[in-house]
């Protein structure tokens, strides 16, 4: 693992940083839990920036700047023992960051597919290998596995969520 350097970092803070703060701010209303979250996603992205391309920068940070957002939510919720839901101002913006979530995870997946087979366990793995052998056809699955083809449709289903999983632990969290 090559971590990014120094240098490195200071640029990227520099073009990023006070946009990834404003968002913050604008989410939590509050200059020292931004700066709390902005610090916080800076942070990942310095353990976790050498596995982004640059070109997918900026994308990447607001999705982490968000997972810092709702931490921050939690912890108020703890602190102040008041459970409040989060509630999105702009719901069009979080769908924008969902799909970019989305984008990066199917983009660097088959870049990790390994990382991914190797966190799987023992059924998963086995799983994934009829699926690569049957070109993800749910039919020929459910035959080779003798199930249901909704059967075989719904491991196909939890198998991709646990790729998916494992993708925001690699890339995000």
């Amino acid at each position: 693992m090559v971590l990014l350097n120094d240098k490195q970092m200071e640029a990227y803070a520099r073009q990023y940083y006070n946009d990834i703060f404003r968002y913050c701010m604008w989410k939590l209303n509050n200059r020292e839990d931004a700066k709390d979250a902005t610090q916080e996603a800076f942070l990942v992205f310095s353990i976790k920036g050498h596995l982004i391309d640059e070109k997918h920068v900026r994308p990447w940070l607001y999705v982490t700047a968000n997972y810092m957002v709702l931490r921050m939510y939690r912890k108020r919720q703890t602190e102040q023992g008041i459970l409040k839901e989060y509630k999105d101002d702009v719901p069009e913006l979080v769908q924008k960051l969902s799909s970019v979530e989305e984008d990066v995870i199917d983009l660097y997946g088959e870049r990790y597919i390994e990382e991914i087979y190797s966190r799987f366990n023992e059924k998963e793995r086995m799983l994934y290998d009829v699926f690569k052998e049957c070109d993800g056809k749910t039919a020929l699955m459910a035959r080779a596995l003798d199930i249901t083809p909704h059967a075989c449709s719904m491991r196909k289903k939890r198998l991709k969520d646990r790729c998916r999983e494992i993708m925001l632990e690699i890339m995000f969290i």
